[in-house]
C-alpha cells in the first residue's frame, strides 16, 4: 500500500512539477524572443537610417540618379525612387511602370512632409516584417529603402530545436525532483500512529493537526461506542436471564400445582380451590411480567425509530390531562392500597402535558403501585400534579421503606429490587421504575428522588417547560 500511495503521489508532483517548468518555459520563450525581434527591429531601422544618408547624399551629389541607383542596387536589399506626386521613377526588384503609386505610403507621406520618414509592415505568413525608410531629396522626389527581417513566428521557430532540449531536461528534472518530494512527503506520513495519533501532532505536518485531531475523536467516539455496546450486551445478557428466571418462576409454580390437582393427589374441595387460587395468582403476576416486557420492549423501539415508527408502537402525541390520569390511577388502585392498609391519596393542580396517554398512565401507575408495595402498615401514598416553575410535574410520595443513598440510581434498572428478601412477597416484576424511567426520558422529563431509609420515598418526574400546559380543561 505505501508504494502505491508513493507512486501515486510520484505522478502527482511530477505533474505539478512538469507544468510550471513548462509554463516557465514557454513564458520566458515568448518574452525572450519578443525582446529579441525587437531588438534586431532597432538595430536594423538604425542601419537603414544610416543607409539611406549615404544614398540620399550620392543622389543630391549627382544628376544622373539611374546611374547611382543601378551601382547601389548591387549593395542593398531595394531601393526605390518616388516622385513627389507618388508616382514610382525606379525601383532595384520590380518595373516601375507596373507598381501602384506610392503618395499613401506611412514612409513616403511622412518624408514628403517632414523630410525624413519611416514604417515597418508584415509582409507574409511566416511572420518576417519589412523595415522602410524614406529621405526626401533636393528635387523634391523621395528615395526609399527596404530591408527584410525576421519576424515573431519566425525567431521563435528558430528557436524550437533548444526548447525541445529545455522541456527533455525540465521533464528529466520532474521526474527525479518529483520521486524525491514523494519520498519526503509520505514518510512522515508512513510514521503516524493511528492508534494514537495525538502523539505524532509533534513531528507531523501543520496541515496534518485537524486530521489527527478528527481521527482521535473518532477513536474516542468509537471507544465509546464499543463501550456501549458491550454494556448493552451485558445488559441483554442480564435481562435475558432475568426474564427467563421471572417467567421460570411463576410458570413452575402453575406447573407444579395443576400436575397435583391432575393426579388427584388434591382431593378435597377447599384445597383444590385453594390451589385454583395460587394458579390465578400466579397466572396473574406471569401476565403482568408479560405486559410490563412488551411495554419496555415498545419504548425500546420507540428510542431507536423515528416519529411514524413511534406513532405507531406507542400511539401519537396530545394534550394529556394530568389531574384525570391521577384519578384513573387513583381508581384503579384504590382496593389494592386498601387491602394492603394504606392510605391512597390526590392532590391535583391543573397542569397539560403534550404527550402519550398510555405512558404516562403507566408512569404514574408503576409510581404508585410501587410505592403502595413498599410501604409499611397504615402507611400513606400521595399522587400529586401541577405547574412548578413554569413547568408540569408529576410527585409520588409515600411513607415506606425507604431507598439507601447508594441504591437511589440503580432502582431505575430492570429487575432490581431494594428488599430483595421479600421482593417475591410484595410481588412486582421488577420492571416498574425501568418503564417509569423510559417513559420520563421519552417526554425529555426528568426524575428527581428524595428518599431515606424508614421515612418514605418522594419521586417527581417534572417535564420541559415547552410541553404544553392549557389551563381550563381540568374539571
Amino acid at each position: 500500500m505505501p508504494n502505491v500511495t508513493r507512486r501515486s503521489l510520484s505522478r502527482r508532483v511530477f505533474g505539478t512539477i512538469f507544468s510550471v517548468a513548462m509554463l516557465v518555459v514557454v513564458v520566458f520563450s515568448l518574452v525572450g524572443t519578443a525582446y529579441v525581434q525587437g531588438q534586431l527591429v532597432r538595430l536594423a531601422h538604425e542601419e537603414l537610417e544610416n543607409q539611406i544618408e549615404f544614398v540620399a547624399a550620392a543622389l543630391n551629389s549627382t544628376s544622373d540618379d539611374a546611374y547611382i541607383l543601378h551601382n547601389l542596387s548591387q549593395q542593398y536589399t531595394r531601393i526605390t525612387l518616388i516622385d513627389s506626386d507618388g508616382t514610382v521613377l525606379y525601383d532595384t526588384e520590380a518595373d516601375a511602370e507596373d507598381m501602384a503609386n506610392h503618395l499613401s505610403r506611412p514612409e513616403v507621406a511622412q518624408a514628403l512632409k517632414e523630410g525624413k520618414g519611416g514604417a515597418e509592415r508584415s509582409s507574409s505568413t511566416l511572420g518576417e516584417v519589412m523595415l522602410y525608410e524614406a529621405v526626401r531629396l533636393d528635387d523634391g522626389t523621395v528615395v526609399r529603402l527596404a530591408q527584410e527581417q525576421d519576424g515573431f513566428l519566425s525567431i521563435l521557430a528558430s528557436m524550437l530545436p533548444p526548447l525541445l532540449g529545455l522541456v527533455a531536461l525540465g521533464a528529466v528534472v520532474s521526474v527525479l525532483a518529483a520521486r524525491r518530494e514523494a519520498r519526503a512527503i509520505i514518510e512522515p506520513l508512513l510514521d503516524v500512529d493511528l492508534d494514537h495519533p495525538i502523539r505524532n501532532a509533534e513531528n507531523a505536518y501543520a496541515e496534518m493537526i485537524p486530521m489527527l485531531e478528527r481521527i482521535e475523536t473518532q477513536r474516542q467516539e468509537l471507544k465509546r461506542q464499543m463501550r456501549v455496546l458491550a454494556d448493552n450486551d451485558r445488559m441483554r445478557r442480564e435481562f435475558t436471564a432475568n426474564i427467563t428466571h421471572e417467567l421460570k418462576t411463576p410458570l413452575t409454580a402453575i406447573s407444579g400445582y395443576a400436575e397435583l390437582i391432575a393426579s388427584g393427589m388434591v382431593a378435597d374441595e377447599a384445597d383444590q380451590r385453594d390451589f385454583a387460587h395460587r394458579i390465578h395468582k400466579e397466572a396473574g403476576r406471569l401476565t403482568a411480567l408479560v405486559n410490563d416486557i412488551l411495554t419496555l420492549s415498545s419504548l425500546d423501539e420507540a428510542e431507536r425509530g423515528d416519529a411514524e415508527v413511534t406513532s405507531s408502537v406507542l400511539g401519537s402525541r396530545e394534550p394529556v390531562d394530568l389531574p384525570r390520569t391521577l384519578d384513573t390511577v387513583y381508581h384503579r388502585l384504590e382496593t389494592v392500597a386498601d387491602v394492603n392498609g394504606i392510605v391512597l391519596a390526590v392532590k391535583s393542580e391543573p397542569a397539560i402535558v403534550n404527550g402519550v396517554p398510555r405512558l404516562l398512565d403507566e408512569l404514574v401507575y408503576n409510581l404508585a403501585s410501587n410505592a403502595i408495595r413498599y410501604n409499611k402498615p397504615n402507611g400513606s401514598v400521595t399522587m400529586r400534579c401541577g405547574v412548578r416553575d413554569g413547568k408540569p410535574f408529576i410527585s409520588v410520595e409515600d411513607t415506606g421503606i425507604g431507598i439507601a443513598p447508594e441504591e437511589q440510581d440503580k432502582v431505575f434498572e430492570r429487575f432490581y429490587r431494594v428488599d430483595k428478601s421479600r421482593s417475591k412477597a410484595r410481588g412486582g416484576t421488577g420492571l416498574g421504575l425501568a418503564i417509569v424511567k423510559h417513559a420520563a426520558v421519552f417526554h425529555d422529563a426528568t426524575i428527581q428522588v428524595e428518599s431515606e431509609l424508614g421515612q418514605g420515598t418522594s419521586i417527581t418526574v417534572t417535564f420541559p417547560a415547552e410541553t404544553m400546559q392549557i389551563e381550563g380543561l381540568v374539571s
